[in-house]
């Protein structure tokens, strides 16, 4: 292995990075990759973090909007509905208006 690859394995390891690091390596490996989507399996292998600290690091990203979970329960970047090169499936978007009105107190 070059000297590069085990300094980039050793800056990956969750002994070695704290939480902000390790928000900022994932986001930068979904921006870097713009069709990514991973299981969170798949994160862990990834990123060689365990899976509680992964599912923590995912689920801040969630949290703040910056990724998303799929009904396959594979997470992506928010704002990415299709995978590149499918078409949108158009049919589960609502078209009803929905009233801003809230009726439970009389406004």
């Amino acid at each position: 292995m070059l000297a590069g690859a085990w300094t980039w394995l050793a800056g990956c390891c969750a002994e070695c990075m704290d939480f902000a690091t390790a928000v900022d390596r994932v986001r930068d490996d979904f921006n870097e990759m713009p069709g990514l989507e991973l299981t969170v399996p798949q994160a862990v292998r990834l990123w060689h973090m365990g899976v509680d600290d992964c599912r923590y690091v995912l689920d801040a990203l969630v949290d703040a909007g910056f990724l998303r979970w799929t009904p396959r329960w594979t997470i992506v970047r928010r704002g990415q509905d299709q995978r590149v090169g499918e078409s949108m499936n158009v049919e589960h978007i609502s078209v009803r208006a929905t009233s801003r009105r809230n009726k439970s107190v009389g406004l």
